[in-house]
């Protein structure tokens, strides 16, 4: 598999403060109940899957897991939720086939374990265990216009899925609220007018820096509300105030820049 992905992130979860995930620590309260959600913008190159154009796509990743994120005993168990409805795809290129990469890449990558390599092989083993992926409806919006960057204000997340009533499958489709979350980059000093006198609080060289990806530096978040329904996981359904969140920007590539991976057809670099 060969990919380039670039775009924005979002992370939240039902932790205080900062996710301890971040900094390679145990969950609050020994456990955690999150999602990441991933917007192909492309930045200046389409984002590919072999190369199938996934540019304007989203996926959610929810998760819930007990320890650390990283190299627990108890591995995550997570949900893939993908939307290909905004895809920038070329004329030859259905639906099915942009789902079915990004289930492949997102939902059924190997881990290192499963002999994957490269940066989704680790994404693979946060994950721990991927229950199942839909698709849906993701919206990521931003209280201003233009591009995403820390000094954005509000945000608003939403996740949902429509399906047929079986009991009336002739009726208008019932539409499932899985994600509603809001928040705010996290600010010092604040008044009652919502200035602060510093920037957004930032975060460099994580824990989690290469699992998602992330370009440095990274927004914290203070979550105002967090609506997870996703009756999938054990323990999946909280609605919670005031917890945590990170924002940023990401870049997986497999191959890394210069590197032969000797697959048929593929000219060797010059030497």
């Amino acid at each position: 598999m060969e990919y380039t992905l670039t775009g924005n992130f979002l992370e939240a979860c039902d932790c205080t403060v900062i996710c301890p995930c971040w900094v390679d620590d145990d969950p609050v309260e020994g456990h955690c109940t999150g999602f990441v959600l991933w917007e192909f913008t492309g930045n200046g190159t389409e984002s590919k899957i072999d190369g199938l154009v996934v540019t304007g796509c989203k996926v959610v990743s929810v998760a819930i897991h007990a320890g650390k994120r990283r190299g627990s005993s108890a591995p995550a168990t997570s949900m893939i939720y993908i939307d290909v409805s905004k895809s920038k795809k070329n004329k030859e290129t259905t639906d099915e086939q942009l789902f079915q990469a990004l289930r492949g890449t997102f939902a059924e990558h190997p881990t290192k374990e499963g002999g994957g390599i490269g940066p989704l092989a680790e994404l693979a083993e946060m994950s721990g265990t991927v229950v199942g992926a839909e698709p849906a409806m993701i919206s990521f919006e931003l209280e201003k216009d233009g591009p995403a960057d820390k000094n954005e204000h509000r945000w608003t997340a939403t996740v949902t899925r429509t399906r047929t009533n079986p009991q009336e499958p002739q009726a208008e489709p019932l539409q499932d609220l899985l994600i509603h979350a809001t928040g705010q980059p996290e600010r010092f000093d604040v008044d009652e007018n919502q200035n602060a006198k510093s920037q957004p609080l930032e975060l460099s060289n994580t824990a989690l820096t290469y699992e998602l990806q992330a370009q440095n530096p990274v927004t914290a978040q203070a979550g105002d509300e967090l609506i997870i329904n996703v009756g999938a996981l054990p323990g999946g359904n909280i609605n919670v105030k005031g917890r945590s969140g990170m924002r940023g920007t990401f870049h997986y590539r497999y191959p890394a820049a210069g590197v032969h991976t000797g697959m048929p057809g593929e000219e060797a670099p010059a030497s």
